[in-house]
């Protein structure tokens, strides 16, 4: 185990992080390298004596804590990773809890207010599918930047200008999107321009915003 990152590495292949990577950062760093991986992996997370066991062949997790009360910057992540046996039993006892949530919530704090390592700088992003949050309570803000990278390619500084935000509130929800693996890259999208509907016009993103809302419970 690095005493700094808190990665134990469990049974190949391993997954490392750079040592200076602490609490959410390293299990984030995890989590991605992980999703790279065409091996099923099981992660298990200890954040300050708190267990959380995700399954990556099942997309689920199993904790006991809510994501409310998981802290926005824990003192210590422990991350343990293995190869999943495909044909043991699961792990958790599914269905589970999707796993959609945890990881975005654990992307949106690992790196602050900076982007992930991960992402390119001058590309753009757009969600593959939408997330199910359901276990989240996201702002309005948050709702309506979803539903734009839904509907376009764009930077965290296009999609924080279009929705009026702070750049830094941009960055840390691409992060949790990218953390839940479900963005596309693009190096030769157009910019995205905050379109200004004609009168008696909705703006495209308007149905999604509706939709997401009603989705969410918001």
């Amino acid at each position: 185990m690095s005493a700094e990152s808190g990665l134990v590495a469990g049974s190949r292949p391993a997954v490392t992080a750079p040592p200076e990577l602490s609490g959410w950062a390293g299990a984030a760093t995890a989590i991605h390298a992980i999703q790279q991986m065409t091996t099923p992996m099981v992660l298990n997370l200890d954040i300050e004596g708190h267990a959380i066991t995700i399954d990556f062949a099942y997309n689920a997790f199993a904790g006991d804590l809510p994501l409310a009360d998981l802290p926005a910057y824990p003192r210590t992540v422990l991350v343990e990773t293995r190869t999943q046996d495909l044909d043991a039993a699961p792990e958790i006892e599914l269905p589970g809890r999707s796993l959609d949530s945890l990881l975005w919530l654990i992307g949106y704090h690992a790196f602050g207010d900076e982007p992930a390592p991960w992402l390119v700088e001058g590309h753009r992003y757009r969600l593959r599918r939408w997330p199910s949050l359901g276990e989240l309570s996201l702002s309005l803000d948050q709702v309506r930047m979803t539903a734009m990278l839904g509907n376009a390619f764009a930077t965290s500084a296009e999609l924080a200008a279009a929705a009026h935000t702070p750049p830094a509130d941009a960055r840390r929800l691409v992060n949790g999107f990218s953390t839940v693996g479900i963005l596309r890259r693009s190096a030769g999208a157009p910019p995205l321009v905050e379109a200004v509907p004609d009168a008696g016009e909705p703006h495209p993103a308007t149905g999604l915003f509706s939709r997401l809302r009603e989705k969410w419970g918001r």
